[in-house]
């Protein structure tokens, strides 16, 4: 391996290669959201060899070109490490007094959370609106807000 000079040309050459794969694995992303969860596996399958079978077919060499090939293999990196991810969870648990290379694999794979509660894959945001007041206690709080802004204010000069 021979390492050369960082010039301009190779840094833009090789950020459209980064931008077309990064635009490739968010679009796949947003592709696998619109197929039924019982036919995503197959999906990412389909997206992965698809992906690596376009990228391989463009010979071309204008950035056009470039950017086509980087978001086919953007793509296909994705669905297929989301696929290996989807994959490996039944078999690979990680805990409290998981061992460091348990964890390492597991986060390999991206499954290295270490709370079966909150799995990686099953994490969401929760909002917890319990927590709100009732409609008649915070009607009860702007009441009495109301009632104290109404008493005069006195001020000594």
């Amino acid at each position: 391996m021979k390492f050369g000079k960082i010039t301009s040309k190779n840094v833009s050459q090789n950020a459209i290669s980064l931008g077309g794969a990064l635009g490739g694995g968010a679009l796949s992303g947003g592709l696998v959201t619109l197929v039924p969860q019982e036919q995503k596996i197959y999906a990412r399958g389909g997206i992965t060899v698809a992906g690596l079978l376009g990228a391989s077919a463009i010979k071309g060499t204008t950035s056009v070109e470039k950017v086509v090939k980087f978001l086919l293999l953007g793509m296909s990196i994705r669905q297929g490490f989301d696929l290996v991810k989807e994959l490996a969870e039944p078999s690979i648990q990680v805990d409290q007094d998981s061992t460091g290379g348990d964890k390492f694999v597991a986060g390999m794979v991206g499954l290295a959370c270490p709370s079966e509660e909150f799995s990686a894959l099953r994490a969401a945001p929760v909002i917890n609106f319990d927590q709100l007041p009732a409609k008649q206690e915070a009607a009860q709080i702007e009441e009495g807000y109301e009632q104290e802004q109404e008493q005069p204010v006195s001020a000594f000069l």
